[in-house]
């Protein structure tokens, strides 16, 4: 079976559980669960699952806060993964300058995996998303 999307379930600011697809079955787990079930979870909002992991393994997921370093810059960042709706992908943007840089261009990555860290979420740090 073929996983078409992962989804992180929350209440506001709090993460309550995971989703995902998977053909025409969605699976739950709840945030201190440790297998998959067809029972739904209760959440309000869904932060969007990509491809892309970080140097501890972890998932990286829309409104994340991530610290990170494109291949030919030699400064860390920080920045908030995000979807580009006019451009159709997925991305960062960077917390000091708000530019935009997708994941990849022409299939390429412009990130290594050892140089994307989430730090934080959007949705628990309020003096940020305040600004946005």
């Amino acid at each position: 079976m073929k996983t078409i999307g992962y989804y992180r379930l929350r209440n506001q600011n709090k993460i309550e559980g995971f989703a995902k697809e998977m053909e025409n079955v969605t699976y739950f787990k709840g945030y201190n669960e440790f297998s998959w079930h067809t029972s739904p979870l209760e959440f309000d909002t869904i932060d969007i699952g990509i491809e892309i992991l970080d140097k501890r393994n972890r998932r990286l997921f829309t409104n994340d806060i991530v610290l990170y370093k494109v291949s030919t810059k030699p400064f860390i960042r920080t920045g908030f993964v995000a979807y580009e709706p006019i451009r159709r992908e997925f991305g960062i943007i960077d917390q000091h300058s708000f530019h935009f840089t997708p994941f990849f261009i022409d299939g390429l990555s412009l990130f290594e995996k050892d140089k994307l860290e989430v730090i934080s979420h959007l949705f628990t740090r309020k003096e940020i998303s305040k600004d946005l």
